[in-house]
């Protein structure tokens, strides 16, 4: 895709505000605002999946690498005397996210690993090793950050355009939101076979804002069908752990 801007609209946000709106979103409310728009998405039928193509994970990298993995072939790229791209990691936070800059667009990795409260409450096996969630059906614990998400940041550009090109490549979404100013709002793409269990590719999610009273986008996050199902399953657990640590504690 190319996401080129045009010369008269209004530059990206610097780096240092980037930064600290990523560290400012944690996941917890990441998820809380895909949550909003995921409610009344529709079920796509087996027919329908038949005519899909899965997304199982962004470029180079799938879903369900470790943050160590991802983070070596940046690395490997970056210091490629070779390579005709420009590649730097800006910041880092270890099996939480890698911030990459990649040919002038922000590219935000997402990882994730089972919450510590969660990891007490449900020990791990020491006769099983850990699974890799995007083969087998195995999402008790996670100790290394996996990849879950990626969010892609670039120059302002007309939602239409954007949307054309998601469409072209995924066909129309199952879903869109319009805001109350009539302009901002998300579409989303479901691209997951769920013929298979559990459920292969993702979700990619185009937003909208309002510039100049016309729709634009300056952000697509794509992110995992299966570890979403994943990590709605920890937080759940997440939000009774406290409590059930108090009972513990109260009957040993």
């Amino acid at each position: 895709m190319n996401l080129s801007p045009p010369p008269n609209l209004q530059k990206t946000k610097t780096l240092g505000k980037f930064q600290r709106f990523a560290d400012r979103i944690s996941m917890k409310k990441f998820l809380s605002l895909l949550l909003g728009l995921f409610l009344t998405l529709p079920i796509i039928s087996q027919e329908d999946t038949a005519q899909i193509n899965t997304l199982d994970g962004f470029a180079e990298a799938s879903w369900g690498m470790t943050y160590d993995s991802i983070r070596e072939k940046f690395l490997s790229m970056s210091t490629n005397t070779e390579s005709k791209e420009q590649i730097e990691i800006v910041n880092e936070k270890k099996d939480t996210s890698l911030l990459i800059k990649r040919n002038g667009v922000f590219y935000l990795y997402r990882f994730y690993a089972t919450p510590p409260l969660v990891k007490e409450l449900r020990p791990k096996d020491p006769n099983r090793a850990e699974t890799d969630p995007t083969i087998e059906n195995q999402t008790e614990y996670r100790e290394n950050g996996i990849l879950f998400s990626v969010g892609v940041t670039f120059n302002l550009i007309p939602s239409a355009e954007i949307k054309a090109k998601l469409e072209k490549k995924y066909g129309k979404p199952r879903k869109e939101t319009v805001g109350d100013d009539k302009v901002s709002g998300a579409g989303i793409w479901e691209l997951v076979d769920r013929k298979e269990n559990p459920p292969r590719g993702g979700y990619a999610v185009q937003w909208k804002e309002g510039y100049r009273k016309l729709p634009f986008t300056r952000r697509i996050d794509y992110f995992s069908a299966n570890i979403r199902d994943m990590i709605t399953k920890d937080y759940k657990d997440f939000f009774s752990t406290q409590e059930t640590k108090t009972l513990r504690d109260l009957i040993p």
